[in-house]
Order: structure tokens, then sequence, then C-alpha cells
């Protein structure tokens, strides 16, 4: 954890530079692109291609299937001239007019004859080089010969690896912004995590301990315990701190919808996709965590394309027949009992296990109600600050009514709770009265305002004189309707006078209440 601390502060600057700079793309970061480009000419051509970026490494071979060890071409080869020069290139007989062959030590073996070499450019800039050769006298006659279309072919080829390379840098810049912004604005640390008592010192210690790890994590818990503060604790402690994490609650977004956001599309992939297709949450969290909140909710035919996804880490998008490797760590989160689930059949066994390779606990807050204050004392400020207030803290009948309180909604209503506290609070600490009323009903029974019998009586005077009238007549018709004698009258409302009620003129002079 120390080690994790230490690097994210020395790294700190250096992310920072590296957040204003352009991401810039080259063909070495599209290889198994390039090389199929390289097959895909090949074959129509019906010769050999050859396809090397700017540094002269060959990333595509028309020739070579296997993945070997990447190889560069020599520094006096048409190729390299090509690129170099920045123009067509057209070698009847390389052993006659190619520099480089005539000095080649592999001249007497190799049976290249002809050979057309062309840039991949866009402007000044050149990514690399397509080099398509012939070896019989046939093959170097129809290169030759059609030597236009060929280089017309090629050209539309090259023109098909630069718009990857701006598909691709395009992505890399959007990772950049959702890792930026995911990151460094919402980070949490376990230490953040409010609470002492001995439930959530264990479940903090136990997701300490696995943060390090990229198994997958299954949090669970009821509504509003917190469970996405935890993974994103887990992630800010994790080796992936400086990566992206991205959230879905995949309750909140439509069936229909899921897969496209989870997994992204292709342009055309349906009636309403936009022009170049969408990146999904898989891809933009690559090299990061993705968070999956309320994955009980995923309906039953989306579920064996996620397991897909966890088992072989590539993701397919809608409307593609093409896999994308992804490089991510999944945090899952529900509420819901997923072992009922299965027997149900709501939820695939398989993916259950695969999801659940480390369970975490997070309890709920009746179980630990030796936080609810640390918590209430925690938002108290927070609301101070946002909202202008400079409460002081809580009455001890308020807080007997806060940790008596079962919080079915857990911390998410705990801090509703005290924010609507905050703002109906008119002194310097907040009363029951300031409360939400629903704090002081038992489970099922109707919300009930209980006050002291005192201010009950005296809201019963009130209105019976505000009815009979605050004359003399009206005081002895009041007392009578509630049952009070005229001298228990007279005390009653020169007590609520002294309390500072305010008063109004006795029969014998003194003051009493006036309504």
């Amino acid at each position: 954890m120390q080690t994790v601390r230490r690097r994210r502060a020395e790294n700190g600057a250096g992310r920072v530079m590296q957040e204003r700079m352009a991401v810039v793309m080259e063909l070495i970061d599209v290889k198994d692109y390039v090389q199929k480009t390289a097959e895909i000419i090949g074959s129509v051509v019906e010769l050999e291609a050859l396809i090397c970026d700017r540094e002269y490494r060959i990333l595509g071979d028309s020739k070579q299937r296997s993945h070997e060890p990447v190889r560069k071409i020599g520094d006096h080869s048409v190729l390299t001239a090509a690129i170099a020069r920045q123009q067509v290139i057209i070698m009847e007989d390389t052993k006659r007019d190619s520099e480089g062959c005539r000095f080649c030590p592999e001249r007497a073996e190799c049976d290249i004859n002809a050979m057309v070499a062309i840039p991949i450019s866009r402007g000044i800039h050149v990514y690399g080089g397509i080099g398509i050769y012939a070896h019989k006298k046939e093959s170097v006659r129809r290169l030759i010969g059609k030597n236009k279309t060929f280089i017309e072919f090629i050209g539309r080829m090259s023109e098909l690896l630069i718009a990857k390379l701006d598909e691709e840098q395009e992505k890399a810049s959007l990772r950049e912004r959702v890792r930026s912004l995911s990151n460094h604005a919402t980070s949490v640390s376990f230490d953040e995590i409010v609470g002492s008592s001995r439930g959530i010192c264990l479940a903090k210690e136990e997701a300490e301990s696995i943060a390090s790890s990229s198994s997958t994590v299954l949090i669970q818990g009821e509504s509003g315990t917190g469970k996405e503060i935890f993974a994103r604790a887990i992630h800010s402690s994790s080796q992936r701190f400086d990566g992206p994490f991205v959230a879905v609650n995949c309750a909140a977004i439509p069936d229909n919808l899921l897969e496209s956001e989870l997994f992204g599309y292709e342009e055309g992939a349906f009636t309403g996709a936009i022009k170049g297709g969408r990146i999904g949450k898989f891809e933009l969290a690559n090299n990061g965590t993705l968070f999956l909140d309320e994955v009980g909710e995923i309906p039953i035919h989306l579920q064996p394309k996620l397991l897909r996804v966890l088992q072989e880490r590539r993701i397919q998008k809608l409307g593609s027949s093409q896999d994308v490797p992804v490089d991510i760590r999944i945090l899952a989160a529900t509420n819901r009992d997923l072992e009922e689930m299965m027997k149900t059949g709501a939820f695939r066994e398989d993916l259950y296990y695969r999801l659940n390779v480390i369970p975490l606990a997070i309890p709920p807050l009746r179980e630990r109600r030796q936080d609810i204050m640390e918590l209430c004392r925690f938002f108290l400020e927070r609301y101070n600050r946002s909202l202008g207030k400079d409460l002081k803290g809580f009455e001890p009948e308020a807080e007997k009514v806060l940790t008596e309180y079962d919080w079915p909604g857990n911390v998410r209503e705990l801090q509703n709770g005290v924010e609507y506290a905050v703002n109906m609070a008119r002194g310097r600490l907040i009363g029951t009265d300031s409360l939400p009323r629903r704090l002081f009903c038992a489970a099922g029974e109707p919300a009930l305002t209980l006050k002291p019998m005192r201010q009950v009586e005296e809201d019963y005077i009130r209105e019976a004189l505000r009815v009979f009238g605050s004359d003399a007549e009206g005081k002895e018709k009041a007392a009578g309707v509630l049952g009070l004698s005229r001298a228990t009258m007279y005390r009653r409302l020169k007590e609520m006078e002294e309390n500072g009620a305010g008063g109004a003129e006795a029969p014998d002079g003194g003051r009493t209440f006036e309504t």
C-alpha cells in the first residue's frame, strides 16, 4: 500500500504532463491490423506484400502468418528509399538497379526481381511504407504492366491504415479523458471510508488486502451501504490506480441498450447508430477498472456474452466480427441474492462463479450503530460548508433518535437525513424538531410528529382562545371545554407568558396570554 502511494506521488507530475500531450498513434500500435492488411494486399494482387513503419520495422508480411520477432528492412532497400524520399518507386530489375540489392549479403540467394514501393503518409507525416514484389518472370511482367492499378489499390489500403490510426487515436484520447475525470476527480482511499465499528473495519481490511490483485471481486450489500465507494478505494489502491475507473449502473440502462453501452457498436449496426460507431464501457476501461453496479439486473440473454468477456478478456462490438482485446479488472456489486436468482434461473450459475472469485460483504448500518454518529458528524461538516451553516452538533435527544433508527436505506438515507436536518435547523444544535418525521416511527407505522405534553397542552389552550376569544368570558368558556378550573386556566396562561408567549390583561389587572 505504501509503495503504491509513494509511486503515485512520484509519478503525479509526470501524469499531469502526459495528460497535456496529444495522443499520437503509430503503425506499431495497430500491428495486428497491419498484418491483416498485408495479407489482403497479397491476396488481391497475387504477389507478396510487405508493410513497415517509419522505423523500418516489418509489421506486415503476406507470406508470414505466425507471430515472430519484429525484423527490420535494410538501410538501402527500395522500401527504405521510398519512405525516406516520400516517393513511389518502381524497380523493374532490383538486382541491377537497386543499390541495396547490389550490396546485400543475401543477393545470391534472393529471388526478388521487381518491386513497387509506396510511402504511407499524410501531409508531412510519414507513417511507413508498403511494398509489393515479384519473383518469377511472369509475375514481374504483370507487376510492371499493371503498376498503375496496383499503385491505386495500395494507395487505398494506405488510406485505410491511416483511418485506423485516426480511430485508435480518438479512442486513446477518449480513454485519457475518462481516466482523468474518473480518477483524479473522484479517487477514494480506504482512510476516507468513515466508520470505526468492527464490521466496517474488517471490510476495509479485507478490501485493502485484495486491492493489489487482478482478480474479480463481487461486492455484496444492501442498497446505500457504499459499495461503489469501496470499489473506488480498491481501484485507487491497486496497481491500476493511474488507469481509468469506469462505473456502469446496469439497472439504470434499458435492456435493449445495455449491450451497446457495455461493448460499443460499429457504424450501421442498427437503426439509429451514430456515424463512426461508438466505443463501449469495456474499451473505455482498458488498462483500468470496470465497475458493474447492480450486476444482478443484467438480462439473462446478455449474461453469456458477459461471461465470455470475463473468461477471454476480449469483446466484440455490435455489428462487428472482430475481437478487441481489453486489459481490465472487473469489480461487480449487487444488493440482490444471486444464489437465489440462480435457483430460479434468473442468473447463470457459471457467471456467478466467474464474478464471485473474491466475495466482499459490506454490513448494513443497523449492524454497525457505532458508526452512525460518526457518519452524522462527517455529513454535518460537509453540509455546513455547502449550505453556509455553522451548526455545532446534535442535541442528546436527536442523537438518541438517530442511533435507534434502523436506517433501511443505510448510509445514503442517513446522508439525506442529515442534509434535511441542516436545512431545517434554526439554532446552533440539531434537535428532534429538525429531523425527518420518518425517523420517529417504527417500521410499518405511519409517521407521527411527537411533542412534549406541556407543548401539546399549550397548543390546545391557544386554539381554544382563538375560538372563544381572549377576554374573561372567552377564557372561562375555553377552560370549561378543556376541563380546566378557572384558577388552573389563569395559572397556565401566566406560565406561558413567563416562558415568552406574551400576555393580555386579566380581570385582576395582571397580564395573561394574548392570542
